[in-house]
């Protein structure tokens, strides 16, 4: 999802990128595993390239609390890989992280210096993650997602769930009120990301678009922005939708670009216009 983003803004930016996946294989899309650091060498000494962005992960909530060893073979061990492969070849390693790894207790936005304490075992593989990256790679840059929106057909996530919806024709949507968190822009996100990897300014940013959303509030921006008066929407706890959503969540993953705004580049958009600009691009025939 974010790499369909990531990609093309690389690639403006005329840097030569060789993206790889384990699934989605494309015309310029290479094979590669990232649990497995022999295949992910291969792949770096043939490529040689100057910088490595590890962006491989499980990001589902409920499939890592299920799966404990799938998920630190996942965030943990390609991340290991990723390490490994750099100090080889002598290169930067860049990794997306995410404000999963905070446990939401704090009333103000998250900062980067901020000390993490996740919990659920996504948030503990992918903080672990950080942590091989942060002990043994000097170069290194660690970048925390918010909540990523974006990516056209590889969207998964809360936008393209309330899309699916309206499309199927439903007249009732609900969306949960307990749960805070920074919507984010995945093109906003690469457009960022590659400011800040060529700055050469090494350590741990945050990365979210501008102000403060539940999944409430983003559902009804959408409505309104795509004018479905017609479409109902509910207000429901985190427990409405029981089984289907069993791992621990925090409360709050609002975060603050505070180290982008210390050096005064903080760019990133209010979440409001960049989930409007997402709208427009990829879903203008929901316009009534």
């Amino acid at each position: 999802m974010l790499g369909s983003s990531l990609v093309p803004e690389l690639k403006r930016n005329d840097h030569t990128v060789l993206p790889t996946d384990i699934r989605f294989l494309g015309r310029d899309m290479k094979h590669l595993d990232a649990r497995d650091c022999e295949e992910m060498m291969r792949v770096a000494n043939k490529f040689r390239p100057d910088m490595l962005m590890h962006l491989a992960a499980e990001t589902d909530l409920e499939v890592c609390e299920t799966k404990e060893d799938y998920a630190y073979q996942e965030n943990y061990v390609s991340t290991q890989n990723a390490v490994t492969v750099c100090r080889v070849l002598s290169i930067p390693l860049t990794y997306v992280s995410t404000a999963g790894v905070f446990d939401g207790r704090k009333s103000q936005p998250y900062t980067e210096f901020d000390v993490p304490n996740p919990i659920n075992i996504y948030g503990a593989s992918k903080y672990q993650g950080e942590q091989i990256v942060r002990m043994t790679m000097p170069n290194h840059f660690i970048v925390r997602a918010g909540w990523m929106i974006g990516g056209g057909e590889r969207d998964r996530k809360f936008v393209s769930k309330i899309m699916k919806q309206l499309d199927e024709g439903s007249t009732m949507i609900y969306a949960v009120k307990d749960k805070i968190g920074t919507p984010t822009y995945a093109p906003a996100f690469s457009k960022m990301l590659q400011k800040i990897v060529m700055t050469g300014y090494f350590g741990t940013y945050h990365l979210a678009c501008k102000g403060r959303a539940t999944r409430y509030d983003v559902a009804r921006h959408i409505l309104e922005t795509l004018g479905r008066k017609e479409v109902e929407l509910k207000a429901v706890s985190s427990s409405h939708f029981g089984k289907d959503y069993f791992a621990p969540r925090p409360r709050s993953e609002e975060m603050r670009n505070y180290v982008l705004d210390l050096r005064g580049m903080n760019d990133m958009p209010r979440w409001e216009d960049a989930l409007e600009v997402y709208l427009n691009r990829c879903f203008s025939s929901y316009f009534r």
